[in-house]
């Protein structure tokens, strides 16, 4: 009896570990498309020495964005995420200068140790690799997981190599390689359409920038965490100056501006500096020119690729 007993035992561990073995390989052939990986994933696993659960994570999140973030989109999930951290993803606001800048940056780059610049302890490289510039646009997974979501949603950009190409290949129906010229239009709708842009970081995409996201605070789960209370995004480094004589009173700015800095009293726009992120939207939408952003050391240094790689 006891030889049967321990013959189903093992007849039962080897079943258990064929379906785990099916459903690892059916999940590897989704997302790979095929059975040996691409060029880019063997370059994205070798890119840095993470942990093996951390490139995992990675590969899963890179490669299903969608898959990765849909917890983010339920509310009893969220609950229970009592100690939500910013450590380890993040973002940068940019205005549309800077966001311009990153996209058209058109020779090899290296800058770490950016702590002036992305406050965080982890995940803050910029790590540009020849080809540059080497653009890419994808939906955005956010918009994506969202039934009345903002259109369009091919607007979010991934940016330098390995992560163009890998998106390339596991999203071939979701993202295309796109030029530096089609980059910037997508960033200027985008800010016509009054979004915001973002640089984004995160520690298990081997703790680098990878992309810019064009976002809204109805869609934008980062955002949406930012709002509730998580300090996910780093200020752009600049604040807005308002020529009074010059302002129609039109509330304009106030109305565009995602994080309720503006109001209006007595027809003129006050600006709460604590809840301002300086990303210049109330400047690109004042119909007057009455608007205007200077530099704001004490609320950090802007990301301008331009000036940091000098």
């Amino acid at each position: 009896m006891e030889t049967k007993s321990s013959g189903f035992e093992i007849m039962n561990i080897f079943a258990v570990l064929t379906v785990w073995l099916v459903v690892l390989l059916a999940l590897w052939l989704k997302m790979e498309r095929k059975f040996w990986p691409h060029q880019s994933t063997i370059e994205f696993w070798n890119l840095s020495k993470l942990p093996l659960a951390k490139k995992v994570e990675g590969y899963i999140y890179a490669a299903r964005a969608e898959w990765y973030l849909k917890p983010a989109t339920w509310t009893w999930f969220i609950r229970r995420m009592k100690n939500e951290s910013p450590d380890t993803y993040h973002g940068k606001m940019l205005t549309k200068q800077d966001a311009a800048k990153i996209v058209m940056t058109n020779q090899p780059l290296v800058l770490s140790n950016m702590d002036h610049v992305i406050p965080y302890p982890i995940a803050k490289d910029i790590i540009l690799q020849a080809p540059v510039p080497s653009l890419a646009v994808v939906e955005c997974p956010c918009r994506a997981l969202k039934k009345d979501a903002c259109l369009p949603r091919d607007v979010c950009l991934v940016v330098g190599e390995p992560y163009t190409s890998f998106v390339i290949d596991h999203q071939p129906d979701r993202s295309r390689r796109i030029t530096v010229t089609e980059a910037l239009d997508i960033i200027a709708a985008e800010e016509e359409r009054g979004h915001i842009h973002t640089a984004w970081f995160k520690d298990v995409m081997h703790n680098r920038f990878y992309c810019i996201c064009n976002c809204c605070s109805c869609c934008c789960l980062g955002m949406q965490s930012y709002l509730r209370g998580v300090p996910r995004l780093a200020h752009s480094g600049y604040s807005p100056v308002f020529s009074y004589d010059d302002c129609s009173g039109c509330g304009i700015c106030a109305s565009t501006c995602h994080f309720k800095a503006l109001k209006l009293e007595n027809d003129l726009p006050l600006l709460d500096d604590d809840l301002c992120m300086g990303c210049g939207l109330c400047v690109s939408h004042c119909p007057a020119d009455a608007i205007e952003l200077t530099l704001a050391p004490t609320k950090g240094i802007p990301l301008d690729i331009q000036k940091l790689s000098q």
